[in-house]
């Protein structure tokens, strides 16, 4: 055990000289390029998750709104029988298109599996991983959220550890990670460790599926508390609200995060396209 210690110490070191060694020999014009790009990261996954928000609140209240119209317009005109039935018919083509993206999901895996099951399988994995990480597995214990308890109990739920945020800085770390790398790689002395090489080439999809896992915990994590386990508030928000409130934030927060995993670059990537049209 202490063997193993020393030597992923020894790595650590050798991965710390290497990138100090990079920087060292990098132009400073294009590591504040970098740091430019980094700057405007953080702003950029957090508008995107308010847009996404904002836009499903909208179609949400515009759909409601619609449908509210509808059905009074139907009762006055007494053809509710028929309006519901349209409305059982749509709910029917609803479920039959779910059941198709599925179905074409599962083939998606099914074939990247076939054509490379070394890193399809390491994706999974660590997408697995991600998603225990994220929320805590499937009875929502632990993860990311309940960060909060490390520092007090008394602090739990925390906004801070109970909202999108974690996942802001997160992404934010693991793009400005993956973006300095790129930057000073060519600048790596000779028979430098094989992970710069990984995380420029193909363990940068990797990193995106423990990523999305980790967002997908979290959101079921936030869902979970907004609903089956209800009971607890925020202790650190600057207002006092009704539990409904609390409910409603973390509901939010959760909605908010699972909306943006449907635009992650693992799902809209090339390569996943490519595997669905076939």
């Amino acid at each position: 055990m202490v063997q193993t210690n020393t030597i992923d110490f020894t790595r650590f070191q050798q991965l710390q000289n290497e990138l100090l060694y990079a920087l060292n020999n990098t132009e400073k014009k294009e590591l504040k390029q970098w740091a430019k790009r980094t700057a405007l990261v953080f702003p950029k996954v957090t508008v995107r998750r308010v847009k996404n928000i904002v836009g499903f609140i909208g179609i949400t209240a515009i759909g409601t709104a619609a449908e509210s119209k509808k059905f009074i317009k139907a009762g006055l005109e007494r053809k509710l029988f028929s309006h519901a039935k349209q409305r059982a018919d749509d709910l029917s083509v609803f479920t039959l298109e779910s059941y198709q993206n599925i179905k074409e999901l599962s083939k998606t895996i099914k074939n990247m599996l076939i054509v490379n099951p070394k890193k399809t399988g390491i994706q999974m994995f660590l997408a697995f991983m991600g998603f225990n990480f994220g929320g805590g597995g499937l009875d929502a214990d632990g993860g990311i959220p309940d960060l909060d308890l490390l520092v007090s109990i008394g602090n739990h739920r925390s906004i801070l550890t109970h909202s999108v945020l974690p996942m802001i800085i997160i992404e934010g770390v693991c793009i400005s990670i993956i973006g300095l790398v790129n930057t000073v790689h060519n600048n790596l002395p000779p028979g430098h460790d094989q992970i710069w090489d990984d995380i420029k080439c193909s363990n940068k999809t990797v990193l995106e599926s423990f990523f999305t896992g980790m967002s997908l915990g979290l959101a079921y994590h936030l869902g979970v508390d907004g609903t089956l386990q209800g009971d607890g508030t925020y202790k650190d928000l600057p207002f006092s609200m009704p539990k409904f409130g609390h409910q409603l934030i973390a509901v939010l927060n959760s909605l908010t995060e699972l909306i943006d995993i449907t635009r992650s670059k693992v799902l809209k990537s090339k390569c996943v396209r490519k595997f669905q049209s076939k």
